[in-house]
């Protein structure tokens, strides 16, 4: 792992693997930024473009800047990053307190596809493709989601495409939380939807009681889907849900200490960087490919890879992992250090 100190703004680039054909990850913004923070959300990344066998990797750059400075923090930072910029050599995304329109002089040259991109009833292509991807997991893992219930830890856009995913299935969201609290019930996706677009974090105050925090680790739902920031699975959430199955959706959503626990308990643990190949795919398809064949192209992958890993001795989590690892190990030595867990 490489990390770059930018010279024209305050600021690093960090760089996961050496001799990668390309590098992706999110652009960041604040004044307390450090780099040893970034570190596994890029490594998410890596872990996902090495279960598809693609020589790629992740990368961020982070702007050590306050909000005001943004823009030029922004226009500096791509000038001085041109080169690899130009060449494709470098791509980034909106990341931490950063909107698309804020970053566009690190876009200029980025000709991956925009597909994700796209407005589906609300919510983004790609948060819908998260959905898709986590519902595919746990399919694979339980065998179907008819009839069962789930919670959404860290409800947000994407919680409400894995709301959709899971609800078209025939499951149950029985359980949401953000930042302001949790609530339960049973919800169909449209009123989490109106509740989402019109409260944001706040939906839950508009959707029942507020419960307690931490009830959002009952083990009275089937599964859970865990996303609202690096390991926001720990240890005291994997002590409570007994052995349900537990799925990443966002980057190192679950702690080493969470997975030992649910290893222990014999849970199914889903990696983050399985669910989330359908974004993935949808940046490097074809300007032509349709919302369904990317759609298919997410469930036929995240299904086969899912088949190929989830029977392993040390559980799917890590036997995901170990899939990843052996690409790695044909181009990289010695090889990165640290799994992405939180």
């Amino acid at each position: 792992m490489e990390t770059r100190q930018l010279e024209s703004t305050t600021g690093f680039v960090i760089y996961d693997l050496p001799g990668a054909d390309t590098y992706v990850g999110p652009a960041r913004l604040g004044a307390k930024l450090q780099p040893d923070n970034a570190v596994m959300l890029i490594r998410a990344l890596t872990y996902t473009f090495a279960v598809l066998e693609q020589k790629k990797s992740g990368a961020t750059i982070g702007l050590k800047v306050d909000p005001d400075q943004t823009e030029i923090a922004v226009m500096s930072a791509a000038k001085e990053l041109s080169e690899e910029l130009q060449s494709k050599k470098i791509t980034f995304n909106p990341g931490l307190r950063l909107q698309r329109e804020q970053i566009l002089p690190l876009l200029e040259h980025d000709t991956r596809n925009k597909i994700g991109l796209d407005d589906r009833n609300g919510i983004s292509f790609e948060d819908e493709l998260t959905g898709l991807g986590a519902c595919a997991a746990v399919q694979a893992v339980t065998g179907e989601i008819e009839g069962q219930s789930f919670a959404i830890e860290g409800f947000n856009s994407t919680g409400l495409g894995i709301a959709r995913e899971v609800v078209s299935r025939g499951g149950i969201i029985k359980r949401i939380s953000t930042a302001k609290g949790c609530v339960t019930g049973s919800f169909e996706p449209d009123t989490l939807a109106d509740a989402w677009m019109s409260q944001g974090p706040g939906c839950t105050e508009q959707l029942g009681n507020i419960g307690k925090p931490w009830d959002i680790w009952k083990a009275d739902v089937d599964g859970i889907f865990v996303g609202s920031k690096p390991g926001a699975m720990a240890a005291q959430g994997a002590n409570s849900l007994e052995s349900k199955v537990v799925v990443g959706t966002s980057p190192a959503a679950i702690s080493s200490k969470a997975l030992a626990i649910l290893r222990q308990n014999d849970a199914p643990a889903v990696a983050d960087f399985m669910v989330n190949i359908g974004p993935v795919l949808s940046w490097f398809s074809q300007a032509d490919t349709t919302h369904d064949q990317l759609r298919s192209l997410t469930e036929t992958t995240i299904s086969a890879l899912m088949a190929d890993t989830i029977n392993h001795d040390d559980g799917p989590f890590l036997g995901a992992c170990y899939k990843a690892e052996s690409f790695l190990k044909t181009w990289q030595d010695p090889m990165p250090f640290g799994r992405p867990l939180g």
